[in-house]
């Protein structure tokens, strides 16, 4: 048994850079496993439709599954322990505009690990997705949730963790932030230039997690960042991805001939809003990592918040990241794909204990990065 377990601990310590190419060849061949974990001491309170006496937030609405209709529309309150309930973020998921919501485990799993990194109470909410609800739903949606952020905040808990009355309080925000991860973290840009000026006071910041911000796959780094297999390097969660076939996955939200029709539109694509748009954000951090097909989507546009003047604009690449890799903190079971007879139950159980040792530290530095980036604009 000694042995077999040293054998499985020589496997666990591998490096990161062996992890990184094993999750990447993972997420090729499609046998990823996105993270589950919720970070400890956060507090999940529902927000139904109907729950707040707003028509707009959160909205009901309804997407067929196969032979059955399944009611959608409800966000969740994310809330860390001694959290001041009067700063907060909106966060908006990532899917293409067509697929998860906030209770799928892997964005329960990061926006509770966003809430206890930044200490803010994070909402999180299920905007309305295509086919059924195409351009610029998803816009409007997020738009109406910060909005409704900005003077109401989470719910009094009382001592045994339980909620008093409605699932929210009536209280202006003192600190707003906005942050989404691919199509989300397009959406997250575009609907924070959109607010008036009662929500632009609060409003600290924006934070795009490899934001989706063009459309029309325009950008070089659609040539330069193709996976190839061989050497282990570029973009392998979108593998096979093309400018075509990322115009197409553009178009299920779009619409028929969306690209040409509203491509180019702020609230579609981000990279091409006007100057004045672009100057009105507040402080700005796009995080990307250097195998993303869309890499140049947030460098470019970095560099044009730069000409513009504005004040806080921040890109931070990672080095040999692919899209979304904030997802994979937990390894994506790279580590343990080996059998059970390998190394028998009690070595499995010495391996999971350790699975420290098998943590993504990228994807932890990103949030620590975030964090920090945050506390730094916090009144």
């Amino acid at each position: 048994m000694g042995k077999r377990v040293a054998e499985g601990i020589k496997r666990v310590k591998q490096s990161q850079r062996e992890l990184e190419s094993s999750i990447l060849r993972r997420c090729a061949s499609g046998r990823d496993r996105l993270d589950k974990r919720l970070a400890t001491g956060v507090k999940i309170i529902k927000v139904a439709p109907g729950s707040t006496g707003s028509k707009d937030f959160p909205r009901l609405w309804k997407r067929d599954e196969g032979d059955r209709t399944k009611i959608r529309g409800s966000a969740e309150w994310y809330i860390p322990r001694r959290a001041d309930l009067r700063r907060r973020m909106l966060f908006l998921h990532g899917g293409s505009y067509v697929v998860y919501a906030p209770c799928d485990s892997v964005y329960r799993s990061l926006a509770s690990r966003l809430a206890s990194q930044c200490g803010l109470c994070v909402l999180s909410i299920d905007y309305r997705l295509a086919p059924e609800h195409r351009f610029p739903a998803a816009f409007e949606d997020a738009c109406a949730a910060l909005k409704w952020l900005s003077v109401n905040g989470p719910p009094e808990v009382n001592g045994q963790g339980k909620v008093k009355g409605a699932p929210f309080s009536a209280s202006p925000a003192r600190d707003l932030f906005v942050c989404g991860d691919s199509a989300g973290g397009g959406l997250a840009l575009a609907a924070s230039m959109a607010q008036r000026a009662f929500v632009r006071e609060r409003l600290r910041g924006v934070i795009g997690l490899s934001a989706w911000n063009d459309l029309t796959a325009s950008t070089p780094s659609y040539d330069t960042r193709q996976w190839c297999p061989e050497q282990c390097w570029g973009d392998a969660v979108n593998a096979g991805v093309d400018r075509k076939s990322g115009r197409e996955e553009a178009e299920a939200y779009l619409g028929r001939r969306g690209v040409q029709l509203h491509g180019r539109d702020w609230r579609a694509s981000p990279f091409f809003a006007p100057a004045g748009r672009l100057r009105a954000l507040p402080s700005v951090l796009l995080q990307v990592g250097d195998f993303e097909l869309i890499l140049d989507e947030s460098v470019l546009l970095h560099k044009r918040l730069e000409k513009l003047g504005h004040p806080d604009a921040r890109v931070d690449v990672y080095p040999r990241m692919w899209h979304c890799w904030h997802q994979y903190e937990e390894g994506s079971g790279a580590l343990f794909g080996m059998k059970s007879e390998h190394f028998g139950f009690c070595a499995l159980v010495l391996l999971q204990i350790m699975a420290g040792l098998g943590t993504l530290s990228q994807a932890k530095k990103a949030l620590r990065d975030v964090k920090k980036w945050v506390e730094a604009r916090i009144t």
